[in-house]
């Protein structure tokens, strides 16, 4: 299959029509083995072997705890977008909740920086561990930040963090800041991205999402509703405010560039597309209410989230190199964009709200999607399969006692060797690792 659809969602720009769901084609009987086995995740061994009913595809390399303890110990709570899982409720969230992860690559090692609320990122090295069967991580250094990290981003050597705290200007007051380090001369001061000399400072909300380049341009996305774009400037050494751009109507919680459009997402639950020579917006994808009917006019199909926008990536396919944009919602949906037209090309439900999403590949390199889920669930589903985003595998803590005990995991990020890491609302971080054929 080498594109989205079939012909679903093409060539009718007079009709937006929703995709139907596959749940149809997530039974057992016509699908790979979609429970992962308690042994083989766990220890990555199991005495059936192929014998075993539940899947032998991916395995557990590490859990460990990467925020503070939570003094506050407030019970978790639903927010309306859990799905029906009786028991979600009340579980005591005693770690501060782990936000953002990013994966650097070094001098043959793999590193990770971590983002919480306890106020800090934290730098971890992987390694793997005795008889290879895990991975060892081992925090390098820590950095109190002064404020909830929302978000923490590695490009091109520049390690960045979103944070919120009180400016010097104003310390009885918030606000969202973003520094950055050269991590080759980690030593040195961070860049602060400010507004302004006299508002030093990246917003006047928290920092939700970023999006860079390799030419040192920088998009910046707000709990005030604001894209800022920022640029590198080398002779100073100093990120300076290109331009604001305003639409959303709260927190924009997702940013990314595809072919030259800069695409936005928010917790209003819009999509916005934006050229990025001036600012302006280019293509609006409307919110539809949680109970817009199922029909409207001339049998036209609502189109587009019901509930905010958790997650924007872009995918392009490698046989015809045609581009599209996956993006979740916490209405339960994950939903796969033409980014040539902006018609929605697939969708698809997962009984709780998707907190967090990723792209990755089995061992023959076959893209797969992940899916963060608001109760601590990770979902695995293929892209170019047919039918588009079937369920692969679905990793969830209740059945094999290792994972994250509670959600939302806030974010999901791929590694190298088909390794891929979660952290979540229980202050863990999670390791995986892809090591058998899905049969895709």
């Amino acid at each position: 299959m080498a594109s989205f659809g079939s012909g679903r969602g093409r060539g009718n720009s007079n009709r937006a029509a929703r995709p139907p769901s596959n749940q149809a084609h997530t039974s057992p009987s016509s699908q790979p083995r979609l429970q992962l086995c308690r042994n083989f995740a766990s220890t990555g061994n199991c005495h059936h072997g192929e014998r075993c009913k539940f899947s032998h595809v991916v395995k557990s390399l590490a859990s460990i705890d990467v925020s503070d303890k939570n003094t506050d110990n407030k019970p978790s709570f639903n927010r309306g977008y859990g799905g029906n899982r009786p028991g979600g409720n009340g579980k005591v969230k005693d770690k501060h909740k782990v936000t953002s992860i990013a994966v650097w690559e070094t001098n043959g090692a793999i590193k990770l920086f971590t983002g919480s609320h306890d106020g800090k990122w934290r730098l971890w090295n992987t390694a793997a561990s005795a008889g290879g069967s895990g991975a060892t991580l081992t925090k390098e250094f820590e950095h109190f930040v002064g404020g909830p990290v929302d978000i923490v981003h590695v490009a091109s050597n520049y390690f960045f963090c979103g944070f919120e705290t009180s400016p010097t200007e104003a310390p009885a007051a918030k606000a969202g800041m973003v520094h950055s380090w050269n991590l080759n001369a980690a030593q040195d001061p961070p860049m602060e991205l400010c507004i302004s000399p006299m508002a030093k400072y990246a917003g006047s909300g928290r920092i939700r999402s970023l999006c860079t380049t390799l030419d040192g341009r920088v998009w910046s996305g707000g709990s005030d509703g604001v894209i800022r774009e920022w640029s590198f400037n080398s002779q100073g050494g100093t990120f300076n405010i290109v331009r604001s751009i305003s639409g959303h109507l709260g927190a924009v919680t997702g940013l990314a560039l595809i072919n030259g459009v800069l695409w936005s997402g928010g917790m209003d639950g819009t999509l916005r597309l934006w050229s990025i020579e001036s600012g302006e917006g280019a293509h609006l994808i409307p919110a539809v209410r949680k109970d817009a009917p199922q029909q409207v006019g001339n049998g036209v199909l609502p189109v587009g989230h019901s509930g905010p926008v958790t997650g924007l990536i872009p995918f392009e396919v490698p046989s015809d190199q045609s581009t599209y944009a996956f993006t979740s919602s916490l209405d339960e949906t994950v939903m796969v964009w033409n980014a040539t037209n902006g018609e929605c090309v697939a969708s698809e439900k997962h009984g709780q709200g998707v907190t967090s999403i990723a792209l990755t590949s089995d061992l023959k390199g076959n893209p797969l999607l992940l899916c963060g889920l608001f109760y601590g669930d990770i979902m695995v589903r293929g892209t170019l399969s047919n039918p588009p985003l079937c369920l692969l595998l679905k990793i969830s803590h209740n059945f094999l006692g290792v994972g994250h005990e509670l959600g939302p995991v806030n974010d999901i990020q791929p590694g190298p060797g088909h390794t891929f890491y979660a952290v979540a609302d229980d202050g863990k971080l999670t390791v995986w690792q892809i090591g058998g054929d899905f049969g895709i």
